[in-house]
């Protein structure tokens, strides 16, 4: 198991080589993107506002940045003490923030759970069920994200343009509703996505013998991987019931906490604005980001964020909103996380 876990991850996703392209790739789209934001919209009084920056308001911010990471590791720990009672809740919170950096560092966040599941492993806990903790999770996030959207788009419709705030949210939800209907038909009906992907490898097989069996093959490990899974969640659910509760409500006080971060910001910067409207905003920024191609949604992120917040306070502070809030919600737990990360890789290295 340990050669497998080193060659499917380690040698293709977490490790420097990889980190150094993802950072150099993420930095340098979100610092394009920020001084874009900044020259698009009124810059004249930026060195003024952040003279007049509320110091109170801004330390609170930054430690509901702390609360944010410790609820992503909770999050995590409260499946790990089903599998492993006693295991201590630091596992999971390095695993937590060693998922954030990689996944800013990566298109789509598709290292973020790659790292997760390492640093897991590498503290005794199975890959199958690292895989399966971050799979229930999932679940949670991918039903509490279509609820929070089509409420701050209920909100945000009569203050947001009509045509852009509708785009986003149609795109969100398709997304996030098609995935939903993708896990459910994986988690009930995992024999049948296995049999499809074997008819699948037979016509494809008329043109080429080498899908067919490469198809057939991967139908077959696709079936069984998901018959575990969904046994490992049907136990989960049968014996302790509440967990899959828990980690709906951690997910709601997660998000929500990030949503909460952007009003204390604007707070921070002197600006009267309403709390639903500014934590509806963020809901859409996450809908939209969740599966943004670029590296910790770099680029997209920064340009939505200015786009939609330009309806809720003057243009004098889009830019230093932007950049406050990118700071708190990415750039700090990153540059944490970057630190689990890298211990990580050199100790596999030492080894």
């Amino acid at each position: 198991m340990e050669s497998k876990i080193e060659n499917l991850k380690v040698a293709k996703v977490f490790n420097e080589g990889v980190i150094k392209k993802g950072i150099a790739g993420f930095m340098s789209i979100s610092i394009i993107a920020l001084i874009a934001v900044f020259l698009y919209t009124k810059t004249g009084k930026t060195l003024e506002i952040w003279k007049d920056l509320n110091l109170v308001w801004f330390f609170a911010a930054l430690a509901l940045v702390f609360l944010d990471l410790l609820l992503g590791g909770w999050r995590n720990h409260i499946f790990v003490c089903h599998f492993y009672p006693g295991k201590s809740q630091w596992i999971s919170f390095r695993a937590n923030l060693a998922n954030i950096f990689m996944g800013a560092v990566t298109p789509s966040q598709s290292g973020g759970g790659v790292a997760q599941f390492y640093v897991f492993y590498k503290n005794g806990i199975s890959l199958g069920n690292a895989i399966t903790i971050s799979f229930l999770n999932w679940i949670s996030t991918l039903v509490f994200f279509p609820i929070s959207g089509f409420i701050a788009y209920l909100v945000l419709k009569e203050n947001i343009p009509e045509g852009f705030i509708s785009y986003l949210a149609s795109f969100g939800f398709s997304v996030f509703t098609s995935l939903l209907i993708v896990v459910l038909a994986g988690l009930f009906f995992p024999q049948a996505i296995g049999g499809f992907m074997a008819r699948l490898g037979q016509v494809f097989g008329r043109l080429n013998k080498k899908w067919s069996s490469g198809l057939s093959s991967f139908g077959e490990k696709a079936k069984n991987t998901l018959v575990d899974y969904r046994d490992k969640c049907k136990t989960i659910f049968l014996e302790k019931p509440w967990l899959v509760g828990l980690s709906f409500l951690i997910t709601i006080l997660l998000y929500a906490n990030k949503y909460f971060i952007g009003y204390i910001i604007v707070l921070a910067l002197g600006i009267d604005a309403d709390i639903t409207v500014v934590m509806s905003v963020q809901a859409l920024v996450y809908l939209l980001l969740y599966f943004a191609p670029s590296p910790g949604g770099s680029g997209i992120a920064e340009i939505s964020i200015a786009g939609l917040m330009a309806g809720v306070i003057s243009e004098d502070y889009i830019g230093t909103f932007t950049l406050l809030q990118r700071s708190f919600l990415i750039f700090l737990p990153a540059i944490i996380g970057s630190f689990v990360a890298l211990r990580e890789i050199n100790r596999a290295k030492n080894k």
